[in-house]
């Protein structure tokens, strides 16, 4: 998947915007950031899940998911790697994401 599969891909969950941080293209739905293209290296994303999600998804997608160093990966912080995991993995990341940061109402629609 190329950074604008991706880049559509968020964009296109309910209410979520595009925002920049540290050279970074980042997103975000009611001011919750829920990945981060291009971080931590070109071709990676970062993201927030739940810890239990991320225990199962280390499981399934082992060399595409891996959790984030310290405390940081034992709260659910993750990076994706594009080219390693399959597109169904990448869409059931970023909903899961985006998920964990969106707002119950929303959550509850979606």
């Amino acid at each position: 998947m190329t950074d604008e599969d991706f880049r559509a891909l968020a964009l296109g969950l309910p209410e979520a915007g595009e925002g920049e941080h540290a050279g970074c293209a980042t997103f975000a739905v009611a001011g919750r950031r829920f990945a981060t293209l291009g971080w931590p290296a070109p071709g990676q994303v970062s993201l927030v899940l739940a810890p239990q999600e991320l225990e199962l998804l280390l499981e399934a997608s082992p060399g595409a998911v891996e959790r984030a160093p310290g405390a940081w990966g034992r709260r659910g912080h993750c990076r994706l790697d594009l080219a390693a995991a399959d597109d169904s993995t990448i869409s059931s990341v970023i909903a899961m994401a985006w998920r964990r940061s969106a707002p119950a109402r929303l959550a509850r629609e979606a």
